[in-house]
Formats: C-alpha cells, structure tokens, sequence
C-alpha cells in the first residue's frame, strides 16, 4: 500500500507540473520571445493572459466532467493535451500561432485541478488528504523552479524552443507509467470509500468566498509575478539568469511550504485562518520585493523566498477546501480554478499596460500589495459552511 501511495503521489506532482509547465516556461523565456516577435510586455501579458483564460473557462466544465469519468481518468489526459499543446507552442512561428498554441494549452491547465483534487477526494483518507493536497500542489511550483533554473539555459545553448520540445517529450513518455498507476486501488478501504460523499445541488458559501480570494490572488501571480523576471532585470539590474533564478527560488521555497501547509491542516489548523496569513505575508513580500528597484537588491531575495512561502503555497488550504466537498469536489474546484485562472487572465495584460504607461513597475506593485490585503479580508469573513471551511 506505501508503494501505490509513492506511485499516486507522483502521479499527482507529474500531472499538475505538466498541467502548467509552459505557461511558467513562457514568462521566464519572455526576454527571448520579445526579441523574437519585436512585441511589447502587453502583448507578452495577453499570451500569458490568454491561456489562463481559456483555462478559467473550461475548469468548470472539466471539474464536471470530471466528477462523471473519474480524476485517475482524467488526470491521463492531461498529460496527453500537455505535451500536445507544447509541441504546437515550439512549432509556432508568429506571434499570432503563438497566442493560439498558448490557448491550447490553457485545456490542460484548466484540468489539472479538478482532475486531481477528486483523485484525492475518492482515493484518499480524510487524515491524509491535507498533506496529498500540498504534495500535489507542490508539482506546481515545481514546474516554475524547473522552468526558472532550466529555460535561460536553453536559450543561451540553444534556444527556448527547445525547452519546449523536451518538456513535451517527458509528457508523452510518462503517460504509460502513469496510466498504469490508475489501475491501481490507492485506498480500497471502507472509510475512503464512506468519505466519497454525494453531490449536493448547492455548495457552500465559503467555496465562492474562496474562488473570490484565488481571483484576486490570481491577478497577482499573473500580473506582478509573471513579470517578476523582467522586473529583476529592468528594474534590478541583474542578468536574464539571474532573474530566472529568483523566479525558480521562489517556486523552490514554495514546494516543502505547500507540503507542510497540508500536514499542519490535517492536524486541525483552520483552511481560513491560513488563508489569510499568506495574503498577509505576501502583501509584505510584494514590497520587499519592490525595494530592490530602489537598489536594495538583497530584498528581491527576501521577497521572493517570502513570497513562496506565501503567494506560492495558498493553493494547498484553498483545493483541500475543495476536496471537502466530497461529491461535489470537481465542481468546487472548477469554480476555484475559474476564479483563480480569470484573475491570472486579467492580471497578465493588466500588469503589461500598467509598465509600459507609466514606464515603471511601481504601480503595479502598489496595487498589487492592496489587493492582496483585500483578499485576506473577503476570506476572512463569518460566512459559509465552518465545518467544511476549516
């Protein structure tokens, strides 16, 4: 039974790192593609913006379809619309089939979620659930150390499209594997299988609440956190590789915080209550992080590492929120992954405007500081179901 679980838990990590890999390997190639294509930060904002987007807009879909096939099921064909859509991204030769390939690749993203928050629903006991959920969600931030310390690389060596290619090779050559491991029963107990729960017609209060707070927080990773590596050379003075490690640093810190988020949850701690500590947290990093375009470099580090541990690892209190609704935990997640990916969507082209109107990234990260404060407010709210929130 460990063995499955091991097996289960990279199932988990594979698919939601290649869920999103290329939208991460995008924003850290962005110096590159503007050489490339001559195109401004807005329209490198629209190509990220576009591919959350598409994938806000399917999540609610999927997260239905989901719940009827299963996540196992599911989880497959992430893989396999991953590392298609990344071949269609290296292969585009315009701007244009660019932004097109990047809405592809906004299927998979808007699945990833959903797929594997009702894996864990059906599968998993209810003690284990928190700390599955922040080892899943880890293979995200996975996913952006990977793309942060390995695409500048490839773009120096070779180029970026080349990044691209390999990383959808893994896809392809880690579906067998993983599609093995579906047949697997991860927990065939009765309590697993009692836990399943129904589908109810309504959900709860504190799932909106949450899909507020991961829209907010959402234009914040898809604003100022996807131009964070331009903001360290521009603003910071450092090098592409540089830059590109501070962007991987911080996926790397979040990684073991969205693990010991889950742990500490499964032992009681309030989803809520941890929720709004790290849009707290991350307020305070977004200006730390700000402070070093006034030459106070060291506290780009700072913030970033902050930042992971703040910005870069809510999502594990916000899917297990999810998970808890049981029947209903691929609709739920659907309507997160809606919220969240719609705001990454507007804060992408938001954030792209914003720089290059007042040819400054301050503003940006003003705003972005506040809304972060305004997040932890709305989810820190008396509304909404307390048993399933916490």
């Amino acid at each position: 039974m460990r063995l499955r679980l091991i097996g289960f838990s990279g199932m988990l990590i594979i698919t939601m790192a290649l869920s999103v890999i290329s939208f991460f390997a995008l924003l850290v190639s962005a110096s590159a593609i503007q050489d490339e294509f001559s195109i401004s930060k807005l329209q490198i904002g629209l190509m990220a913006g576009i591919n959350t987007g598409v994938g806000g807009l399917i999540a609610p879909f999927g997260g239905r379809v989901v719940d009827v096939i299963g996540g196992r099921k599911a989880m497959a064909a992430v893989l396999v619309l991953s590392g298609t859509t990344m071949v269609f991204i290296a292969l585009a030769q315009s701007y244009e089939m660019l932004l097109v390939s990047m809405a592809l690749a906004g299927i998979p993203q808007g699945m990833g979620n959903p797929s594997t928050n009702r894996a864990i629903a059906h599968g998993i006991k209810p003690a284990q659930r928190g700390v599955l959920t922040g080892v899943k969600q880890s293979g995200v931030q996975f996913a952006v150390f990977v793309s942060g310390f390995t695409m500048p690389w490839f773009a120096a060596t070779y180029d970026w499209r080349t990044g691209i290619l390999i990383m959808a090779g893994l896809a392809f050559s880690v579906v067998p594997g993983v599609a093995l491991i579906t047949e697997l029963p991860v927990d065939a107990s009765s309590e697993a299988t009692r836990n399943k729960g129904e589908a109810s017609p309504r959900l709860p209060t504190f799932v909106n609440q949450v899909a507020i707070y991961g829209f907010l927080l959402g234009s914040i990773g898809g604003g100022i956190g996807g131009f964070l590596p331009l903001f360290a050379e521009e603003a910071a003075g450092l090098s592409a590789a540089t830059a590109g490690r501070v962007f991987g640093l911080q996926g790397l810190i979040a990684i073991p915080t969205r693990i010991l988020s889950g742990i500490v949850l499964d032992r009681g701690v309030s989803a809520r209550r941890m929720l709004v500590s790290m849009a707290i947290g991350g307020s305070v990093a977004i200006l730390l992080i700000l402070s070093a375009s006034s030459g106070m470099t060291a506290f780009l580090w700072i913030g970033a590492i902050l930042g992971g541990m703040t910005l870069g690892a809510w999502n594990t209190a916000a899917n297990l929120s999810m998970i808890r609704q049981g029947g209903n935990a691929g609709r739920a997640s659907g309507r997160l992954i809606l919220g969240f990916l719609l705001g990454t969507t507007i804060g992408g082209p938001t954030v792209g405007w914003s720089i290059d109107a007042f040819d400054s990234y301050r503003p940006a990260w003003i705003a972005s500081a506040v809304i972060a404060l305004i997040a932890a407010t709305i989810v820190s709210g008396r509304l909404g179901d307390r048993a399933r929130a916490s």
